[in-house]
């Protein structure tokens, strides 16, 4: 069965990231007085999925690719320690988007029935798809060409907290597009660590990525503004909603979001950042929990 193998394969500590941004538009959504329980349960399942099938094909991406090799700093993945085979990974990644796929469906007639939503959403979802397949699958994907940072705001930010806003709502309003935003950059950031730890061995494999292209320094600069930037846009949300006591909710996750934008910009071996991904990937999953119960009550 190899169980083990497929559970590092889906890569559990990005699956926080996958969620965030639908537990900021369903809190949204909550305050709003347009909440479903299924809906919410139906849009996490979606998501996840969507995410494990990007994490499958991120594994045989790179490893087509020889970026996944000896000189690869960060845990070593799935196919490149010989855990699964390319055949397997394959059958894996045919099994998540048959899976996202038939839950997404479920979800959309769910909310919108089979009218004109329902179709909009399905080509959305095929997108979202394409977009996990291509970012480092197939001949010049997105994350070779410093095109990741950008998939990344537009499906874990937008996507996720306007799409599921509007699924529950059927509405778009300023404060999704300012919490998408927000939730897109801290998932951006998570992107951006991953990016720095890499930076050397993505150079030697020809991965373009956005700290390749302007270098280590930048993607320091660069890794802070992310996160200042975030924490300004989630305050800014709640200002909106005159929400002005409740901004003590994301005090914490606002001071250590900062504080991990701080430690990056400061670091001197870039190698060592590998333990930064899993701290900002569960601060923006507090960052989410805390918003919604702010905005929420």
């Amino acid at each position: 069965m190899k169980i083990k193998q497929w559970i590092e394969a889906a890569r559990l500590r990005t699956l926080p990231l996958s969620v965030a941004g639908i537990i900021v538009g369903c809190g949204m959504a909550y305050a709003d007085g347009m909440f479903s329980t299924l809906l919410l349960a139906l849009l996490i399942a979606t998501t996840v999925l969507l995410q494990v099938l990007g994490n499958f094909a991120n594994d045989l991406g790179d490893f087509q690719h020889g970026t996944d090799n000896e000189n690869r700093v960060g845990p070593k993945r799935t196919l490149q320690g010989g855990g699964l085979s390319v055949s397997e990974m394959k059958r894996g990644i045919v099994l998540m988007v048959a899976l996202a796929f038939a839950v997404g469906i479920l979800m959309l007639w769910c909310s919108f029935g089979f009218g004109k939503w329902f179709w909009l959403f399905v080509g959305i979802g095929v997108a979202a798809i394409v977009a996990a397949l291509r970012y480092t699958m197939g001949y010049n994907p997105f994350g070779y060409r410093g095109l990741g940072d950008l998939m990344v705001l537009i499906f874990f930010g937008f996507a996720t907290v306007v799409g599921s806003y509007f699924i529950m709502a059927h509405q778009i309003t300023l404060n999704t597009l300012l919490m998408g935003a927000a939730i897109g950059l801290m998932s951006v950031g998570v992107l951006n660590v991953n990016n720095l730890r890499d930076s050397a061995s993505d150079r030697l494999s020809g991965k373009r990525t956005i700290v390749v292209k302007f270098g280590t320094q930048f993607g320091q600069l660069y890794h802070l503004i992310l996160c200042l930037l975030a924490v300004a846009l989630v305050a800014v949300s709640l200002i909106m909603r005159h929400k002005w006591l409740n901004l003590l909710w994301i005090v914490l996750p606002a001071v250590l979001l900062i504080a991990h934008g701080v430690r990056v910009f400061r670091t001197a071996d870039v190698k060592t950042l590998d333990p930064e991904l899993k701290k900002l990937s569960l601060t923006t999953l507090l960052m989410s929990i805390m918003y919604a119960v702010a905005v929420a009550f």
